[in-house]
């Protein structure tokens, strides 16, 4: 018996030990294929240092100009993030699976969606600024795409989680298609709705802060010329002004939806229900048409000016469709590049979460003022998008994959230990209790107790963080940092649209792939 104990354990040790090794290996080889240099990172150091002694001093005079552009950010958030939301509506009831009036057309659509879901918003903006010109024109168009599939996943989630016996007993009694989109459906619609604006604006409000590298308005716009002239007093008022609005923005959007979540409304007798009834035939078509109106102001753009774009756009479309298929060893090269700048991301963000978590967390940190230091710490690293991080880095270690990977790397940190401390303090407390009594620490309860038993829900984490570090990836090269994006922003700025069709579909091949193999992942340890 001690024999087969003994030989357990060491051959439990050895498999740790060739866990570790595989690890090791694998982020050399992945360090090796990102040009990743201790060397390269200890030389750029005093340039990074020398750049965030100079934010130290910010020009708060500064403050007038900035606000201007950051209105004209929050607006493009906001509109994009109505008409998203609108136009989602009533596409998610044509291809949810267990509503959709034709399968055909249901399963064409979510074909094209799900491709027009791996382009980046930052590609987005950058093809409609050759097709609208520079302005926010151009970024509301490309954050409400981004908003539209967004919220589109999200209502085609929520409607196919209705029960099929709702929907069965709704028909049982004779109802038709348009009175069980009317009874089962829509009623729920409306206050979801406002929970969904609030998800895809926070996401929309980071990424409109990055529109204006490529021109389509912003903060990003002067962000952009303040680092060319190297005014990094002006830079520095411009990032705490985008840390505070974008932190003010989360608080109150977490604090709505929580209050949606909670409340209800409860009516005293039927009498005050049926005119609650009867008055959504007059507020929510003005609702709408509010919403509609401000969509309209916001767009500022003449019929002539719109008619010339739909002009160009579709000449561009049909250039692009007629992809240069003699340009593809860019195309793997850059796609390599990407990838590889991905999985190192996650990996080492993964390896940083799993070690902050523990004293991020509440329930595991071994002191509360470790753990409210650590959250303040976190929030920043996530506030910012990869690009503005990448920006910094790319000022100390030049162009080149370093630092984007740099920059991934440190957002994927923040994002995980946010999430997976979360995580940590949601676990019931006796399977850490469980293992203190026994007389271990708290460290060892935390090894030995909560991580293995919440670690699936980890990598699944990991994984989606990975399907969202491929697309931010493919567009950090448009700074310089690296991917694909280097040769995409190239060949959209030179009108190449034909070698431009050609690395868009293969960005979409390699993000849908990498999706594919995620959730068959999560599937499999789950």
């Amino acid at each position: 018996m001690m024999k087969n104990l003994k030989q357990y354990m060491i051959k439990k040790r050895t498999l740790k030990l060739s866990y570790l090794l595989t690890l090791v290996v694998a982020l050399i080889f992945l360090g090796f294929k990102v040009d990743f240099s201790f060397i390269r990172l200890y030389r750029g150091m005093p340039s990074m240092f020398n750049l965030f002694q100079r934010m130290l001093h910010p020009n708060l005079s500064y403050s007038t100009q900035v606000f201007e552009k950051l209105m004209e950010t929050i607006e493009i958030a906001i509109v994009s993030s109505i008409t998203g939301v609108l136009f989602a509506i009533p596409f998610s009831l044509l291809v949810a699976d267990n509503i959709a009036p034709n399968r055909y057309i249901a399963d064409i659509l979510t074909a094209i969606f799900s491709f027009f879901r791996t382009i980046p918003s930052l590609i987005w903006a950058a093809i409609l600024v050759s097709v609208f010109s520079i302005g926010k024109f151009s970024g509301i168009i490309a954050l409400s795409i981004i908003g539209f599939l967004m919220s589109l996943k999200l209502f085609r989630e929520h409607i196919e989680s209705i029960k099929e016996n709702q929907l069965n007993s709704t028909r049982s009694v004779g109802a038709n298609s348009i009175q069980v989109l009317r009874y089962c459906v829509m009623p729920y619609m409306f206050e979801l709705s406002i929970s969904v604006f609030f998800i895809v604006f926070e996401t929309n409000i980071r990424s409109a802060t990055i529109l204006g590298l490529v021109g389509a308005g912003g903060v990003g716009q002067i962000m952009w010329r303040d680092l060319n002239h190297l005014r990094y007093d002006n830079l520095s008022t411009l990032i705490l002004i985008l840390f505070l609005t974008i932190l003010i923005i989360d608080i109150c959007s977490l604090a709505i939806r929580s209050y949606l979540r909670k409340s209800s409304i409860r009516f005293k007798s039927i009498n005050s229900y049926r005119r609650f009834q009867g008055s959504k035939a007059f507020y929510i078509p003005a609702i709408i048409i509010g919403l509609l109106t401000l969509i309209s102001r916001s767009l500022n753009i003449s019929y002539d000016r719109l008619a010339l774009g739909f002009r160009q756009g579709s000449q561009i479309i049909g250039r692009m469709a007629r992809i240069d298929i003699s340009y593809y060893p860019k195309l793997i090269e850059g796609i390599g590049e990407s990838f590889f700048i991905a999985i190192f991301a996650t990996v080492v963000g993964a390896l940083f979460a799993i070690i902050l978590s523990y004293f991020t967390a509440y329930n595991t940190s071994p002191k509360r003022w470790l753990s409210l230091i650590l959250k303040g710490i976190i929030n920043i690293f996530r506030t910012f998008p990869p690009i503005i991080t990448a920006i910094i880095f790319f000022r100390g270690v030049g162009p080149g994959p370093l630092a984007g990977v740099m920059a991934l790397s440190i957002y994927t940190t923040g994002v995980l230990t946010k999430m997976y401390s979360e995580v940590l303090e949601s676990t019931e407390k006796n399977i850490q209790n469980s293992i203190i009594v026994t007389g271990a620490t708290d460290l060892e309860s935390y090894r030995y107790g909560l991580f293995p038993h919440t670690f699936p829900t980890f990598l699944s984490l990991a994984l989606y963080r990975l399907e969202s570090n491929i697309r931010n990836s493919t567009i950090l090269g448009i700074i310089g940092a690296g991917g694909i994006g280097t040769i995409l922003s190239m060949n959209i700025t030179w009108r190449n649209w034909e070698k431009v069709g050609l690395l868009l579909l293969g960005i979409s091949l390699m993000t849908i792939c990498i999706d594919r193999f995620s959730n068959y992942l999560r599937r499999r340890f789950s």
